[in-house]
């Protein structure tokens, strides 16, 4: 919701994979009339440290940096002339999202498109598996006869941006999960 993503392919092969955010929705909900910035609450991330029912946070420790989901990604195989340029936006979801739509391109095989759009699971800071309304019923069998305690999230947020080049061929995705499209050169 504060966070956004985008994936860059140049025709001469270079590439850039940028995430941006400024935490929650509006960030820290104060615009510097100067810059014209909506500031971050990245600084809020720390509070995982609060003894519980605490409703102040602990002054950050020297060096400290709060922890973070984002992950873009530049994947190339050279030796078959492909790259992956892959990130995403949605807070904790993001890893989750972003590590099982590359699974899904360079394991399974799915083409750039399927790979995004596929349900995805979530391990949540509970130990639950969350997982789409339309994940695999196969997949999630076995983790229930591991053990694994699952829930259904009803609302998914995450967003994986991704542009693939195979050869000389170049798809770029933007995720179904919410509005956008990708373009091109």
């Amino acid at each position: 919701m504060g966070t956004a993503h985008v994936s860059v392919l140049g025709e001469d092969g270079s590439a850039v994979a940028a995430t941006s955010t400024i935490n929650t929705p509006f960030g820290a909900m104060v615009y510097s009339p100067r810059t014209g910035i909506l500031l971050n609450n990245e600084l809020l991330d720390l509070c995982w440290r609060s003894p519980p029912g605490s409703s102040v946070a602990p002054p950050p420790i020297p060096g400290e940096r709060p922890p973070s989901s984002m992950v873009p990604s530049i994947l190339v195989n050279a030796a078959q002339g492909s790259k992956l340029v892959i990130g995403g936006a949605g807070g904790e979801l993001i890893i989750s999202a972003v590590a099982q739509a590359i699974m899904n391109k360079l394991w399974l095989g799915f083409d750039l498109q399927a790979a995004i759009a596929a349900p995805i699971l979530h391990v949540n800071d509970k130990g639950q598996v969350e997982y789409e309304s339309n994940f695999s019923q196969e997949v999630r069998k076995g983790l229930q006869a591991r053990g694994q305690n699952q829930t259904r999230r009803l609302f998914f947020l995450n967003v994986v941006q991704a542009v693939s080049q195979d050869g000389s061929c170049v798809y770029a995705v933007a995720d179904p999960r919410k509005g956008g499209e990708a373009a091109g050169y």
